[in-house]
């Protein structure tokens, strides 16, 4: 089932996640601040996915790939391909999400937008503690 296959797909990209960012650079509160923006703006996009109306989504996920690409730009300025790597297993979590609402063409169903926002979540919340894992961060 192609619900199976994304969860299995989150599941390893959120372990990823978690594994990469414990062997890189500093803690850097830029970073940390980008993710949980982004983090935020992804469970706008599925709370209005699941709502009738294109509209919304649309205005979403061009927010969505703006701020990941300011976050991108600066994981690159930093130099620490590690961000890089957690910013692209995130976006294409992100990509299929959003891909999935198009393709169906109506809203998530009630179920679908929990099982996204679990999934979406338990990612973000990897990202955002192996960005805590680092050394000098303030994280508790």
């Amino acid at each position: 089932m192609p619900i199976f296959r994304f969860a299995r797909t989150c599941l390893l990209a959120s372990l990823l996640l978690l594994t990469a960012c414990t062997f890189t650079g500093n803690y850097n509160s830029d970073a940390h601040r980008q993710l949980v923006m982004l983090q935020a703006l992804h469970m706008q996009f599925i709370d209005d996915a699941a709502l009738p109306g294109e509209e919304k989504v649309v205005s979403d996920d061009r927010e969505m790939r703006l701020q990941f690409r300011t976050a991108q730009l600066f994981a690159e300025s930093l130099g620490d391909p590690l961000r890089l790597k957690n910013m692209e297993a995130i976006n294409t979590i992100y990509q299929s999400q959003y891909q999935r609402r198009m393709q169906q063409n109506r809203p998530f169903r009630p179920k679908q937008a929990a099982l996204f926002r679990q999934q979406a979540t338990l990612a973000w919340q990897q990202a955002i503690y192996g960005e805590c894992l680092r050394p000098r961060s303030p994280c508790k």
